[in-house]
């Protein structure tokens, strides 16, 4: 298939066919000979104009109206249709876009039809502009100004009107409002005054006459004069198509023709969609054919038909992208497009600036993704590459008709995702605000989800929030609070079913004490009830023994007849001792009844105890847990109620510390919000390491003391390099300019003396640990020694190296220096004897150096993306740590510590890497450009890295997945940073020459701030900023605050 991107309506092959059809755009004037299907509309317009001198074109979208007016009306109008006016006409063409009275005035100077330089046309353009803002008259009196001919009449075309409508979210809603005002009554005091012969005509969509009601004069006029364009017949339509290609010298095949007029049906909204198909379907006939056959629904059908043509044409623009520029390309048109309460596509007119912002690119990225979709035969997005050969900054871009949002598969997806965003984002932003007033708590699943959700996937920013609803940064510190609580009450949720489980196997353990002890009371029953058998046994044994007294007792009494009273007494005797006998036996019985008795009881009690015991274990287990229970629930309900409260009073605190950058007026009041977020930050669990408090107390430090109060001034070019000594008492600072100065950071003055002036770029310092030394590296290739502690001495200069110095650091013992350079090589220097000794030679430059703290390692970043490790007390033996692809590797660093490597990038990547487990443990990707520099922190709890965006960022390495302090109020590139060595500052050196020196530790610039203001807030600033239910406190607690303000 031919290319078929290739068409302009000027451009004829060699026997004078061209291409007759515009595609999505309109037709211009001078395609007035290509315009067909409207005849008779042309004039009834003209007669209204006539009588009026106003007539408002009025259609649907897609309807013709533009193309109407080039091509019709005007062409007509220079024939003299207008008796009483003539044919001396000048036209003016303009549309409203994102200003209307600066388009007015530039259509007004470029109708003089002079060539004059894009210099002069802007200063002609801002002349009249200011003429147009003077006084409602100001159209009137710009006309005086123009070299008119006598009796020349001008007429104001005002095309597609309702951009004054669409447009009003491009800018400042207020200030794009009162020109619109100006606008309107510069058009209306135009048609309503006589001595300048203005006649006017507006092109409108129907869909936005409703919008002209806030505008009774022109409502007025419109309802006067108007004319609302018909829907053209079949037959209109077969002119439309046989009309252009008869002119543009080709041929088209009747069955095509009915074709075309069957898929166009009766949907005016089709008229670009088939003047689209037409273009297409010409270039590839023209493509695939010699003219001998007439174009045919092989043509047709190869560009598509009209269901597929235009999204079939996208797609092969979307093509063209590398797979970076189409996520981009993505994020463009979902830029430019919005849904509608129809719930359709709707165009959203965006400034390139803002469209940077929303995709997150670059402006110079994104200009050549446009361009590929408004290049010649290819008008997708508007203004076209004809009209606006190089678009700019604050160029308004948009999508040239809406029936590509309704046409192109993937922008209609697009459509449907931004639509879903924008609604989730709305919904969570109402929530947020409905939770700061104290009116609902925070989200829970489903919501919550979905929330967490759509924030992955979309990744908002503030650029694209903002034109929604500009609360964003209250909106994200809600979802963010949410998904801390639900996790926190999940947490707490596992917890608790571990302690159910805890307090089951302590009841387990009692119940199975309570059978111990019910089983030693069973024993005792049988040790009883042995006992009492033992007496019964004992009373037999005595009965037994009695009865054989009692026979002894009747052979004595038989003695006893035959014997004396002898015999009697003894007789006597054994009656006695056999009634005892009986007494002993009775006694007997009665034990054995007892001893029975007692086991029976035993066995009683002992059942008795046992269900005593179980009833006693199970009343004091169900006591205790239900004791332990309320007490939990309890807890858990203050824990709730307090967290919520925490909660709200961080979201509060976060919205105050990013309000308080947008405060400028009232130093007071903006000092006031920044603390007072930063004391709800503290003491409410916040994260010390929070950017947006951070940001607060900074700006606030900056306009309470002046701008440049952080910083530095001495050098006349780039500051390359810097180096604390080791106690932080003095700073070395040194770059493009030659220059080495010293400065004292002890004294708030921080008085700098120059050392060294060597003529050269300076890349790299070091100190010796001893503050003996201090190294300095050049392009020159050579590296300069100077005594720090005898300043007038010359420098020592080491010479070995044959490429450019890139980086320096000292061994321990102060008498060994190590360098890195262009030609690959890392040199170890012996200061006494100013000899080295080769560590690596590499085919690949060696980008920066750092050694380890025990001093046995040296790790080197390549620009072959290797990270490369020398043992230099193991024969300088080295390994690959780690090896990146299509990167270069600018710096490296050890942690204080040793056991982590850090590494970046140019594409403004950094890893961290620990070098016990040979692992990367994070990789941070937020800066857009080349690492510069990275740095640890004295106690390693932060590491800085500075990038060519001109950005510091700082993270907290206890916590990697907390946002990092983004240190961004630098005009340039950093090139260089260093902490100092108590922790307390970092400081940046920068390519606009200025050193800036910035606190890292919130607490001591919070403390800056109540002695350098003179009130606390009113009632009325703290209901504004934190809310009427939230207790009112002074803010500063050692200013009195006036009475009237509580």
């Amino acid at each position: 298939m031919g290319n078929t991107d290739t068409n302009n309506i000027n451009d004829a092959t060699e026997n004078g066919v061209f291409n007759p059809f515009p595609g999505l755009r309109p037709f211009t004037i001078e395609e007035s000979h290509l315009f067909f299907g409207r005849e008779g509309q042309s004039d009834e317009v003209l007669k209204l104009l006539s009588s009026n001198r106003f007539v408002g074109v009025i259609g649907t979208s897609g309807s013709g109206k533009s193309s109407l007016m080039y091509c019709g009306v005007v062409p007509i109008l220079y024939g003299g249709f207008i008796a009483e006016a003539g044919s001396d006409w000048r036209i003016v063409t303009t549309r409203p876009g994102g200003g209307p009275i600066g388009n007015l005035a530039e259509a007004l100077v470029k109708s003089e039809g002079k060539d004059i330089s894009p210099d002069e046309l802007l200063l002609q353009k801002s002349l009249t502009t200011a003429v147009l803002n003077s006084s409602s008259l100001g159209l009137v009196d710009a006309v005086k100004g123009l070299n008119t001919k006598k009796k020349e009449n001008v007429l104001i075309l005002v095309d597609q009107f309702e951009e004054l409508f669409r447009f009003k979210k491009t800018g400042k809603e207020t200030k794009y409002i009162d020109e619109t005002i100006a606008f309107v009554k510069l058009l209306l005091q135009a048609i309503s005054q006589t001595d300048v012969p203005i006649y006017m005509v507006l092109t409108m969509r129907s869909d936005f006459i409703g919008e002209c009601a806030q505008f009774p004069e022109l409502t007025e006029m419109i309802n006067d004069s108007h004319y609302l364009i018909p829907q053209m017949t079949r037959e209109d339509l077969r002119q439309a198509v046989i009309g252009p290609v008869s002119v543009g010298g080709g041929q088209i095949s009747s069955h095509l023709v009915q074709q075309l007029l069957n898929d166009i049906g009766d949907n005016p909204d089709q008229l670009p969609i088939l003047q689209h198909s037409l273009m297409r379907t010409w270039n590839h006939w023209i493509a695939n054919n010699d003219g001998s056959e007439p174009m045919s629904m092989d043509n047709y059908e190869a560009i598509g038909t009209m269901e597929m043509a235009l999204s079939q044409h996208a797609n092969e623009a979307f093509d063209e992208l590398t797979e970076k520029q189409k996520i981009i390309c993505q994020a463009v048109f979902r830029t430019l497009t919005e849904k509608g309460n129809d719930n359709r596509g709707i165009r959203h007119p965006t400034a390139l600036h803002e469209i940077a912002a929303i995709a997150k690119a670059d402006e110079k990225d994104i200009i050549p993704i446009i361009d590929t979709f408004r290049k010649t035969g290819r008008t997708f997005l508007v203004p076209s590459i004809e009209n606006t050969p190089v678009i700019q900054s604050d160029t308004i871009v948009d999508i040239s008709h809406e029936s590509l949002m309704r046409i192109w598969n993937k922008l209609i997806v697009w459509v449907d995702d931004e639509g879903y965003a924008v609604q989730m984002y709305m919904r969570l932003s109402e929530a947020a605000m409905m939770f700061q007033m104290g009116s609902i708590g925070l989200w829970r699943p489903p919501d919550l989800q979905l929330a967490l959700t759509w924030r992955e996937k979309t990744q908002p920013s503030l650029a694209w929030a903002t034109r929604h609803d500009p609360a964003f940064e209250r909106a994200m510190e809600y979802l963010n609070a949410s998904e801390k609580s639900y996790v926190a009450d999940e947490e707490n949720k596992v917890k608790l079913q571990k302690a159910q489980l805890r307090r089951s196997r302590i009841f387990a353990i009692f119940l199975g004490s309570a059978t111990i002890i019910s089983l030693l009371f069973l024993v005792y029953s049988f040790v009883q009830q042995a006992k009492a058998e033992k007496q019964e046994a004992l009373a037999l044994e005595q009965s037994v023994i009695a009865q054989e007294n009692a026979e002894e007792a009747k052979r004595q009494q038989v003695i006893a007849d035959q014997k004396s009273i002898e015999a009697e007494e003894a007789a006597k005797e054994a009656a006695l001792s056999a009634e005892e006998a009986k007494k002993q036996a009775l006694i007997a019985e009665q034990k054995s009844t007892e001893a029975e008795r007692s086991a029976n009881n035993a066995r009683k009690q002992t059942k008795i105890a046992d269900q005593k015991s179980i009833e006693a274990a199970k009343s004091a287990e169900e006591a205790k847990a239900s004791a332990a229970l309320a007490d939990i629930e309890k807890g858990k309900a203050e824990e709730a109620s307090k967290n919520a409260y925490d909660l709200r009073l961080l979201s509060i605190s976060q919205s105050m510390a990013v309000k308080s950058r947008q405060l400028h007026k009232d130093t007071n009041e903006k000092a006031l919000v920044a603390y007072q977020a930063y004391l709800f930050n503290e003491d409410y669990g916040g994260e010390t390491h929070n950017p947006d408090v951070y940001d607060g107390l900074y700006y606030t430090l900056k306009q309470l003391n002046n701008p440049d109060y952080n910083s530095l001034e001495g050098h006349d070019d780039a500051i390359r390099s810097l180096q604390f000594t080791p106690d932080g008492e003095t700073l070395f600072t040194t770059g493009s300019d030659g220059r080495i100065f010293k400065w004292d950071m002890s004294t708030p003055e921080r008085k700098k003396v120059q050392i060294a002036k060597n003529g050269s770029v300076n890349r790299a310092l070091a100190i010796s640990a001893n503050n003996k030394w201090l190294a300095c590296g050049s392009v020159k290739s050579e590296i300069q020694l100077y005594d720090i502690k005898k300043p007038d001495s010359d420098p020592i200069t080491l010479k070995g190296h044959e490429g450019e110095i890139w980086d320096l650091v000292f061994l321990s013992d102060d008498n060994k220096l190590v360098s890195c350079a262009g030609d690959g090589t890392i040199f170890m220097w012996d200061i006494s004897t100013q000899q080295y000794t080769v560590i690596a030679k590499s085919q690949s430059i060696i980008k920066s150096i750092t050694l380890s703290p025990n001093g046995n390692i040296i790790a080197g970043g390549l620009e072959n993306g290797k990270i490369v490790l020398w043992d230099i007390a193991n024969n300088n033996t080295s390994r690959i740590l780690a090896e990146e692809e299509n990167a270069i590797i600018h710096v490296v660093t050890f942690s204080n510590e040793g056991s982590i490597l850090a590494f970046g990038d140019q594409n403004g990547n950094i890893k961290i890497w620990d070098i016990n487990e040979n692992k990367m443990i994070q990789q941070f990707e937020g800066q857009t450009a080349r690492i510069n520099d990275i740095k640890f922190s004295p106690d390693d709890s932060q590491i800085a890295a500075a990038s060519f965006d001109g950005s510091v960022n700082i993270w907290d390495t206890r916590n990697y997945n907390l946002q990092p302090i983004v240190l961004n109020d630098h005009s340039s590139w950093v090139q260089t940073i260093a902490f100092s060595p108590d922790g307390q500052k970092l400081i940046a050196g920068c390519r606009d020459n200025l050193i800036r020196v910035w606190p890292t530790n919130t607490k001591k610039m919070a403390e800056q701030i109540c002695p350098k203001i003179s009130r606390n807030m009113s009632s009325e600033e703290w209901n504004r900023f934190v809310a009427k239910d939230i207790p009112f406190e002074d803010t500063c607690k050692d200013i009195v605050q006036p009475t009237n303000n509580k």
